[in-house]
């Protein structure tokens, strides 16, 4: 019992929660790209967009009373009940229900679960360090599922729909049972939803007085919209520039993505030391030099070692800006409220993102040129973090 307890201390339960319930998310992507494909809609990628949509209006919709839920209640039970409707998404595929109504239902599990992820390491960790490590093992841990649930939802989408759609949801609920491992710490009860949720403009507001909030929001959502897009707009690049088009295949060549970011976690710490995590910035250059030379020189060995390296860069450059915003936020509007308002502006942002991507596809814009102009986009927002360093140096060491 007692090796037991050493093993799943309060941090590891949580990471394993993380890594599972991470897993059967970017499972259960591949696995309704695969149910897409094979009942043979007119327009698959933009089918595929609209899903995507559909699963991040939940964070912006529901980002006002989720930042008061998360803070009122305890954090494992923030994880459990998110990882319950989550599970509950996944299972009404076996019903036949349309996917977009599935994956807006998982959508509202994500975007309960998301304050409770990372709201919850600030009460598990001591100082700024140790938060910057558990950060880089979330993240680290999140990207592996990404890896594994990529490659193996496309090889589970060429199998059957009923083994993925299976999986994803035995990996929800023991995720969940991990929750139980997790301390209960009260949150506050003082917190009203009603009062809480008219208030999250106002904590918005407070929250981005801060320069260091603004920098590190304004970076992580450019991101969050990078990533989103790419994810769809790299399938369609993948088949019509190397003619790759089964999703095993598609999965594993995307996954490398994901092991780029696996290093970067590893790595961060080093490279971005803690008093200079706003240095984050210079990665996101490289991030976009990594987009720009994958799509314009299609080649598969080329590819996929830029695919890598837009991962590691891109890891480098989001891992410190997310310590910077909770260390910031939880002082300023608490832990759960930083994360539903990092929620709502990233992906706001992304769905703004993703509604510009399906109008270029509209118009039957070349996929290459798509790619390039998301990667412009990310160059200009973080052209302006760069002009806004000096600021939010001097900012920090006033703090």
């Amino acid at each position: 019992m007692a090796d037991s307890r050493k093993i799943l201390t309060p941090l590891r339960s949580v990471y394993f929660t993380q890594f599972l319930s991470s897993f059967a998310d970017n499972l259960n992507f591949f696995i309704i790209v695969g149910m897409v494909s094979r009942h043979g809609f007119a327009n698959e990628n933009a089918y595929i967009t609209n899903i995507q949509i559909a699963f991040l209006l939940a964070y912006v919709i529901l980002a006002p009373i989720v930042g008061a839920y998360a803070d009122k209640t305890a954090k494992s039970h923030v994880l459990l009940v998110g990882n319950l409707f989550k599970s509950i998404g996944v299972g009404l595929l076996f019903f036949g229900l349309n996917p977009i109504i599935c994956y807006m239902i998982l959508g509202i599990g994500a975007v309960i679960y998301s304050p409770g992820k990372y709201g919850i390491l600030t009460e598990l960790t001591d100082n700024e360090g140790d938060l910057l490590r558990a950060n880089a093992m979330i993240e680290g841990s999140a990207i592996i599922a990404i890896v594994f649930g990529t490659v193996a939802g496309g090889i589970l989408a060429g199998i059957s729909d009923f083994a993925g759609i299976l999986t994803c949801f035995i990996f929800y609920l023991t995720s969940l049972a991990f929750t139980f491992k997790i301390p209960k710490k009260s949150g506050n009860p003082n917190i009203r939803y009603i009062q809480g949720s008219l208030a999250f403009f106002k904590d918005l507001r407070s929250l981005l007085a801060y320069r260091q909030a603004r920098f590190s929001l304004i970076g992580t959502a450019a991101f969050w919209m990078t990533s989103a897009i790419l994810r769809i707009a790299l399938l369609k690049w993948l088949i019509d520039y190397l003619d790759i088009t089964d999703t095993m295949n598609q999965s594993i060549i995307l996954g490398t993505v994901g092991l780029g970011v696996v290093f970067a976690a590893a790595v961060t710490a080093k490279l971005v030391p803690v008093g200079k995590l706003h240095n984050a910035y210079l990665f996101g250059f490289l991030m976009v030099a990594a987009i720009l030379l994958a799509a314009l020189l299609p080649q598969i060995v080329f590819a996929i070692f830029m695919l890598f390296a837009m991962g590691f860069f891109g890891g480098l450059f989001l891992i410190p800006l997310n310590t910077i915003l909770q260390e910031v936020g939880k002082n300023v509007v608490g832990a759960g409220k930083t994360i539903a308002i990092q929620n709502f502006v990233e992906n706001g942002l992304t769905v703004s993102g993703l509604i510009v991507y399906t109008v270029l596809a509209s118009y039957n814009v070349d996929i290459k040129l798509s790619i390039v102009v998301v990667a412009v986009i990310l160059l200009l927002f973080v052209s302006y973090l760069a002009t806004q360093v000096g600021k939010v140096r001097k900012e920090s060491d006033s703090l």
